[in-house]
């Protein structure tokens, strides 16, 4: 079985963080300044070029003194911030910030992430009882680690925002439990000041998110060669392994089936958590775990996963311990385990966050490339059609000039045939057209005068009544019949005599190049024209 290459397209559903570690937060006075609703953090490099004096800088700095280096940076500060945000609410925490790539700095979706979000999925789907991880996925010094068959990439995304988060905690002794807004740290007596009203402000932590809405291209790839090489050669038995096996061999739609089996329910019991636990404001998470329900796909052809920060206890370990949250014991000191979820606020509604949605565009690019096949075609066919008008074109063009009207106009009608948005056959019909019209009119004309000129000569002067009319009828009709003799001649002299003997002078030389000479010294003799 041939190793599976996956590309697929991560969407964010709910803010996302993927952090970059508690030693990279950006801490106010130091890391970043805030100003008129705007987060700047600072780019040292930057701040340097622009000319600041370090060394005061660095002092301001140690005091976290963020109006002293506002001051000292004055109309430079947008000049000396790698990044500008939108301030969404203050804090006294340090901001949490995204993972970013090395060489460009752009937000980052690690593989590594996204696989540990898969695993913990995963480790839920395959385990049938207490099992332990090493039982369930295998170990990497023994080289059966099931984890390492399936290969995930990095994704770069578009952008990053700030958003506000809240934990929501449970309150109370005993049985008496009551949900609730964290607003301070755990006491000596290990209480914790929390309240059913919600207010942005208080324990709150700003976090560097993608918003829902941005999306990524990564892959994911399924080594079904390497997992049958482990089954056929590997010295340990595998666990799970039909499981495994239909995992690797299968679809990817079979994996996003098993997540999304975990996903719903997970959902479906943290649902039933918020509606037992009422705060202000629960409702609206409700209402978004609902739209998260609602699209989880029974065909396996994407899955709703939950990862990184804000994944909670319950995800991050595979959600296989408890079917009820409100049943999962107390600690020592009687607190309930795991009662703490971290809520964000997006577009003035609170939602829990992490929530991703892949999709494989496997099927996308073989679609595309379908179309660009039958783009292709199509441009190819297109291509044929217009080099057989522009040859039709020509063919009609030639017999044209060769005065072949008929079949020209043919020929262009047959380029029309071929349905192209071209004008150029229309041009040379309405040429030929005219063409044709003006040889018809003119061999029509030219039969007319056939049949008048094959008349007597007297009959063809009849009604003639100038002398060059006569002159140059007699001279056509001479051509035409190809003969002047003693009829012709007492007709022509006929009708001379009715001419001014001055007209018929200026035509002598029309009337020589119609009869010769010796019929002209009769006619000037008959007519005493000296």
């Amino acid at each position: 079985m041939e190793d599976k290459k996956y590309p697929i397209e991560l969407e964010v559903i709910t803010p996302l963080s993927i952090g970059a570690g508690s030693e990279k937060d950006w801490k106010k006075g130091l890391d970043y300044v805030q100003k008129d609703r705007k987060i700047y953090v600072l780019d040292l490099q930057k701040t340097v070029a622009q000319g600041v004096d370090v060394g005061r800088l660095a002092e301001l700095f140690l005091q976290y003194d963020e109006k002293g280096i506002l001051h000292i940076l004055g109309n430079r500060l947008e000049r000396v911030s790698c990044f500008i945000f939108n301030s969404p609410m203050s804090t006294t925490n340090n901001i949490k910030p995204f993972l970013r790539t090395q060489l460009h700095n752009k937000p980052l979706v690690a593989g590594s992430s996204l696989k540990g979000a898969i695993r913990s999925a995963l480790f839920n789907h395959l385990r049938n009882s207490e099992n332990s991880n090493e039982e369930v996925f295998g170990t990497m010094k023994e080289g059966t680690d099931f984890m390492r068959f399936i290969r995930v990439g990095d994704i770069e995304m578009p952008s990053t925002i700030l958003v506000n988060s809240k934990i929501y905690n449970l309150w109370g002794r005993g049985e008496q439990w009551q949900g609730g807004w964290k607003y301070s740290r755990t006491n000596k007596e290990g209480d914790s000041f929390t309240k059913g009203e919600y207010s942005p402000q208080g324990f709150n932590t700003l976090y560097e998110c993608v918003a829902p809405g941005q999306k990524g291209i990564g892959y994911i790839s399924l080594a079904g060669n390497a997992y049958d090489l482990l089954e056929r050669f590997g010295n340990k038995s595998i666990s799970f392994a039909t499981s495994k096996k239909t995992l690797i061999h299968a679809s990817i739609s079979e994996l996003f089936k098993a997540i999304n089996n975990v996903t719903r329910a997970y959902l479906k019991k943290e649902r039933a958590f918020f509606e037992k636990y009422y705060a202000q404001r629960t409702d609206e998470i409700v209402t978004n775990i609902d739209n998260l329900l609602a699209m989880i796909p029974t065909d396996g052809s994407s899955c709703l996963l939950k990862m990184s920060a804000g994944v909670g206890f319950h995800s991050i370990t595979g959600d296989w311990q408890f079917d009820d949250y409100d049943k999962t014991g107390t600690w020592s000191n009687g607190k309930k385990k795991y009662k703490s979820r971290k809520t964000v606020e997006y577009k003035e509604q609170l939602q829990l966050m992490g929530f991703v949605r892949l999709r494989s565009l496997a099927e996308e690019i073989e679609r595309q490339k379908s179309l660009e096949n039958e783009r292709r075609i199509r441009l190819e066919a297109e291509q044929q059609r217009t080099k057989r008008y522009h040859q039709l074109l020509l063919e009609a063009q030639q017999l044209y000039d060769k005065g072949c009207w008929d079949d020209a106009i043919a020929k262009a009608y047959e380029a029309e045939a071929i349905g192209l948005n071209f004008m150029e056959h229309k041009k040379l019909i309405e040429l030929c057209e005219r063409d044709r019209n003006i040889a018809l009119f003119k061999k029509e004309q030219e039969d007319n005068t056939n049949t008048v000129f094959k008349q007597p000569l007297a009959e063809v002067l009849k009604g003639k009544s100038s002398v060059g009319n006569i002159i140059g009828t007699t001279a056509k009709w001479i051509k035409m019949s190809n003969s002047f003799n003693e009829q012709e001649y007492q007709v022509l002299v006929s009708c001379l005599k009715e001419m001014p003997v001055k007209e018929i002078k200026k035509k002598r030389k029309d009337i020589e190049k119609a009869i010769n000479k010796e019929w002209i010294d009769r006619i000037w003799n008959e007519l005493n024209i000296t």
